[in-house]
């Protein structure tokens, strides 16, 4: 068995997701998250000291029902990388839940400028557009939210790390405000960029790249350029929906000191900016995990790859986003049933394609009927041994197959793999 372990590990670079809200998750494997410590601190020489903690890395449980999944995890990752400002990242009990059909509201409901708005794939949440400051008419010095609220990669973007754009805050929460390069930069810019998470309200977040034509696969791959632009204003009295304000909401004018940029609102979307996604920094299209479409959201980078606003999703979501994953998730609760769990990524990917791939009898004598989904063009069906050796092979055009090992005077487990236009599922079949 710890040879079939190793070999789905060589496997997992090439696993499309059937489900992607559920498979898409990166599960703790066991690995303990670690990060580098800044004990010098702003101000002060930088002095980094790498510590690796007692917390579980990543996602730790992953929960599902046919309406909702919920995630958990302690906010850390591994080689959470060199933040400037003082302080160290600390576990955090998250669970957040994510609808499996998301709904588009007519009214849209405003993403939070401070705290979560979604969460990466590794079990990180993504913060909104401000440090939790705005102008109080004397400076930047109030605390929450206001009329100009201060935009936070101006404000923060040199103390963030360049591994996921992220930091920890005074109580330890670590969190990313823009590009998590980490979990897109395997992926080559001339390849459509994988999900890096999910805002909740359940539509994907991906890397920076994707087809140049939104519903077409074979168009060729373009970075995914934002609609929003810095205004063309010298003083701060209007908003930019075109309101104006009373002059006690006034902002500061334009200045060396308060330069455009430094607050959410010195920015505003247009469909004359040329952009490829709309004011909630997102699209309709096709993707690798979508490939009959879905909405979803991208992050954006500027061509020298500098994270560009509103870095994940822009002011208002999309869709309805679950209320209670704005309070930090503190709120729910997974159901004690009706729901299925797993805490190791192979379960989670056996679990979906249960719903995908139908494997019987299992196990078997040697002979397997094998039903698909339905499927388009040729399906390419391959298992391998637990040495990694295939043992068998056959393309066909048909959703099922009867598949015969008798001769192989085996007993044990085995890898099923079936490739379809490109994607790749896997489950485990056993010989008796």
């Amino acid at each position: 068995m710890k040879k079939l372990c190793l070999m789905l590990a060589g496997f997992s670079g090439f696993v499309a997701y059937a489900q992607p809200e559920i498979e898409n998750w990166l599960m703790n494997q066991g690995e303990y998250a670690s990060y580098w410590e800044n004990t010098g601190g702003m101000g002060n020489p930088d002095n980094f000291v790498f510590s690796t903690s007692t917390v579980l890395a990543n996602v730790t449980r992953v929960c599902y029902n046919s309406t909702y999944v919920w995630v958990e995890s302690d906010g850390m990752t591994t080689s959470m990388g060199q933040f400037l400002n003082p302080g160290a990242p600390s576990a955090q009990d998250y669970t957040y839940r994510f609808p499996r059909t998301p709904t588009v509201p007519a009214t849209k409901t405003g993403a939070p400028y401070e705290g979560s708005i979604g969460l990466l794939n590794n079990g990180v949440p993504v913060y909104g557009l401000s440090n939790a400051h705005y102008y109080n008419g004397s400076g930047n010095n109030g605390n929450g939210t206001g009329t100009w609220n201060v935009e936070v990669y101006l404000a923060e973007g040199f103390v963030l790390d360049s591994t996921l754009g992220a930091h920890p805050q005074q109580q330890g929460a670590y969190h990313s405000h823009a590009k998590p390069y980490r979990l897109y930069a395997t992926t080559p810019s001339n390849e459509h960029s994988p999900i890096v998470g999910y805002a909740f309200d359940g539509y994907p977040i991906y890397g920076p790249y994707g087809y140049t034509t939104a519903m077409n696969a074979s168009s060729g791959i373009s970075r995914m350029k934002t609609g929003f632009s810095l205004r063309n204003i010298t003083t701060r009295t209007t908003l930019p929906d075109g309101s104006s304000l009373s002059a006690a909401d006034y902002g500061p004018a334009v200045s060396s000191t308060y330069p455009l940029g430094t607050y959410i609102e010195d920015y505003q979307w247009s469909a004359g900016n040329g952009g490829d996604l709309d004011e909630y920094n997102g699209r309709f299209c096709v993707t690798p995990e979508y490939p009959s479409g879905t909405y979803a959201y991208f992050v954006t980078i500027d061509a020298n790859g500098t994270p560009e606003f509103p870095y994940y999703i822009g002011t208002e979501y999309y869709g309805a986003p679950e209320v209670d994953d704005i309070t930090m998730g503190a709120t729910i609760t997974v159901p004690s049933s009706g729901v299925t769990c797993f805490t190791d990524p192979l379960s989670v990917n056996e679990a979906a394609q249960k719903e995908t791939i139908l494997v019987a009898p299992n196990p078997s004598n040697g002979v397997f009927n094998l039903q698909l989904p339905d499927i388009s063009g040729s399906t390419t069906v391959e298992i391998y041994n637990t040495a990694g050796q295939q043992i068998f092979t056959q393309t066909i055009t048909t959703n099922e197959l009867l598949i015969d090992l008798s001769a192989q005077n085996s007993s044990g487990v085995l890898l099923l793999k079936v490739t379809n236009n490109g994607q790749s599922y896997y489950s485990k079949i056993a010989l008796k």
